[in-house]
């Protein structure tokens, strides 16, 4: 058996598929084996048959080869393909018109788009198991470098925490927090089976949002939470931690619901917050905000002179410059309300096929990093959109693969290459497949 098991395994070109093939084929032919035994042959003459049943070694090695091969999702490459050559047309356009950016702003965005998709392949070509493998130290790291970052912070613009990365400029790092999404992911498959301990860990390893709230960026840590508390519900649902699903949820969304909404009122009613913090806060819980009444008024305003297709032949001159609160109202603006419908849908379409081969994959930890990362995209989406049409303040969130600012981009394409990379192994690594 063991001569049959090298030619087998030596036709298969993925070395991570070997290990679990080896394992399947072997279980099937000692079972065969063994049933043999039980009509009453003798070991070796039944194993040396269950061996023979198997067929040709190298044919049927070619065989499993085809079958456990990596995969490119080619339509989740084709969408953001397509969304990676709007976003350089788009900022070409929009840029040209807007001189404060100066000359060169659209090349200079699609030179980082480049490098971006670029950053995807490479991202594609990894075994996202490794995260699964050394996640308690990956997130553990997360946790040091965004303490380390708040002691040495550079302020900008309001906000603090921002790292410079050469061609994709300063990088705030509110933004990067959002790779912790995956991690995250990593972190709940590695409690599976653990139960109320699992859990408790998991909430524990949940805070990390908190660490952005050090960089003045309150929206990006609550829509982070908001992913975290999800993908952690998800993973109660589906019983990775042995305990009564109803209970722990209907606790733990009681508690890390209704707190949080209970320390922000809190903070904006003892001025704990910044001041634009605590009017966008206030606009949100119905309360009168000089910010947000400005804001609304002017995107109704200019909303009224947008048309489907085409310019409006106005400048916006009372909204800040193509950043990432009003991105899509220049584009909306200068393209007109079909530019803006498409994008849309197509950011949309994405998140929508992340979640779908994220679903379909056979191991746990491909799906729940996955998810995790399809939810980011969709959340973030619409609240743009909203934001669009005037019925929440401006935050400061980046447009999925769309944004000036270099973090946006490279956060956007990082996970992008990540979902690539589940998809890549989903012939590969099987249900019984550990990290």
């Amino acid at each position: 058996m063991d001569e049959y098991m090298r030619i087998l395994l030596e036709q298969i070109h993925c070395v991570q598929a070997r290990e679990m093939v080896g394992e399947e084929i072997r279980n099937h032919i000692m079972d065969q084996a063994q049933a043999y035994e039980q009509e009453g042959m003798d070991r070796d003459r039944a194993l040396t048959d269950a061996v023979r049943d198997m067929g040709d070694p190298v044919e049927a090695g070619a065989a499993l080869d085809r079958i456990h091969r990596p995969r490119m999702d080619w339509r989740m490459l084709a969408l953001v393909g397509l969304l990676s050559v709007c976003s350089i047309l788009v900022h070409i356009g929009v840029g040209g018109r807007q001189e404060m950016l100066g000359g060169g702003y659209g090349w200079r965005h699609g030179v980082r788009v480049l490098m971006g998709f670029g950053l995807m392949l490479a991202v594609y070509r990894l075994d996202y198991e490794r995260i699964g493998k050394y996640a308690k130290g990956i997130a553990a790291g997360c946790f040091f470098m965004a303490w380390a970052v708040s002691v040495m912070e550079i302020g900008l613009n309001g906000a603090g925490w921002w790292i410079s990365l050469g061609i994709f400029g300063k990088i705030s790092v509110s933004d990067l927090c959002y790779l912790y999404i995956p991690v995250y992911g990593a972190l709940l498959y590695r409690y599976k089976g653990k139960g109320y301990l699992g859990v408790g860990k998991c909430i524990l390893w949940m805070s990390f949002p908190l660490l952005t709230l050090r960089a003045s960026c309150l929206s990006a840590a609550v829509l982070l939470s908001l992913v975290l508390m999800a993908m952690f519900s998800v993973a109660v649902g589906k019983g990775w931690f042995a305990v009564s699903k109803r209970k722990t949820l209907a606790v733990f969304w009681t508690v890390f619901g209704l707190l949080p909404i209970g320390a922000v009122v809190f903070a904006v009613r003892g001025d704990g917050l910044a001041l634009y913090q605590t009017e966008r806060i206030k606009a949100f819980l119905g309360e009168e905000s000089s910010y947000l009444d400005y804001q609304r008024k002017m995107i109704m305003e200019y909303a009224k002179s947008i048309r489907f297709i085409g310019s409006s032949g106005r400048e916006l001159t009372d909204l800040s410059s193509i950043n990432n609160d009003h991105l899509l109202n220049f584009v909306a603006n200068d393209y007109g309300m079909a530019a803006l419908l498409f994008i849309g849908i197509l950011l949309f379409a994405v998140a929508a096929r992340i979640i779908h081969v994220s679903c379909g994959q056979r191991h746990p930890l491909g799906m729940m990093m996955g998810c995790g990362c399809g939810l980011f995209f969709e959340m973030v989406t619409a609240v743009d959109i909203l934001h669009f049409f005037g019925r929440i303040p401006s935050m400061r969130l980046f447009l999925p693969f769309f944004s000036p600012e270099g973090g946006g981009i490279l956060v956007a394409y990082l996970l992008a290459g990540m979902v690539l990379s589940v998809h890549r192994y989903r012939n590969i690594k099987g249900c019984g497949h550990s990290v």
